[in-house]
């Protein structure tokens, strides 16, 4: 058996031969970025998810500070329009949730620790933050029982009485006790902590800066392995490029017994090259639960 790194395209190319150690060593490299690769897709699904919730109350607003919509129709097209996105949201933090451990796991070599340490972050949010319990249990009571938004509120109002005083809109939604309390497979004990009414908007924003904790913390744990993944890679770049100044287009490392090809890894890195772009737009969400965008204009220079 022979391990090579060469070019995978048409004609003849140079090719640099290594040890079957070195071979497995990229391979597991290239495995550790892949995973990686996927936590960092799965949590910008999550964040995308959470911007189109956003944006559909923002749009929702606008329409009625344009138009006041106030038959049922346009209530109900409001309230389904909410629904839609949160169902999303919902639907892509349970995967998000279903899938670090594994892909974490896969990133520390199997190391029999990770499992329960990856647990113990979602333990944590959800000992401590109680609208991480009601989102969660509000998320089973969507796969299995109904929708999660019951209730909408449009409403306007002026800032002030002076003459240069603003009329504010705003919208408020929430889940209504009475429908959850229906589902009987609904734990007693987050119902137990839920008012009436829970604001879906001051619920939600605090879940998402749960789960970007989570995800801080998570990269934390295979920020070494990624770090020294790409940097065996890199080195396989410059140690081809040193012998042979050319580009390295389809560079991989090949296993070959005799002439006939058995497997090979692609060592180009322009697909890590999103991941580290993605963690770099996605940074951590602090204070999100207090924080809110708005269209206010200003009526005079300061």
């Amino acid at each position: 058996m022979k391990y090579i790194i060469s070019k995978a395209v048409l004609g003849n190319v140079p090719e640099i031969e290594i040890s079957e150690s070195e071979y497995f060593e990229l391979q597991k490299a290239r495995n550790t970025l892949s995973n990686a690769l996927e936590i960092e897709e799965k949590y910008e699904i999550v964040i995308s998810n959470y911007l189109d919730f956003e944006q559909e109350m923002l749009n929702a607003t606008t329409k009625y500070m344009i138009r006041e919509h106030l038959d049922y129709s346009d209530f109900f097209k409001v309230r389904l329009g909410l629904n839609v996105k949160l169902v999303n949201l919902l639907t892509a933090v349970r995967l998000y949730v279903d899938q670090l451990n594994q892909n974490v796991t896969e990133c520390l070599d199997d190391n029999l620790n990770t499992k329960d340490d990856v647990k113990r972050l979602f333990s944590k949010e959800y000992d401590e933050n109680q609208y991480y319990r009601f989102m969660e249990a509000l998320r089973n009571y969507v796969q299995h029982r109904g929708i999660p938004v019951h209730w909408t509120q449009q409403s306007s109002r002026w800032t002030s009485l002076e003459d240069d005083g603003l009329m504010e809109y705003s919208i408020e939604l929430a889940s209504q006790r009475s429908y959850l309390e229906e589902d009987k497979k609904m734990k007693k004990s987050v119902l137990a902590e839920m008012d009436d009414k829970v604001y879906l908007k001051a619920a939600t924003r605090s879940y998402i800066e749960s789960i970007s904790r989570v995800h801080d913390s998570a990269r934390n744990m295979i920020a070494e392995s990624t770090g020294c993944s790409r940097k065996l890679i890199e080195d396989a770049h410059r140690r081809y490029l040193e012998k042979y100044s050319d580009s390295l287009v389809g560079l991989s490392a090949c296993k070959r017994d005799g002439h006939k090809q058995i497997a090979s890894i692609p060592l180009l890195l322009d697909w890590d090259d999103v991941r580290v772009s993605l963690q770099k737009r996605n940074r951590k969400l602090i204070n999100l639960s207090k924080r809110y965008s708005t269209g206010i204009i200003k009526t005079h220079n300061k």
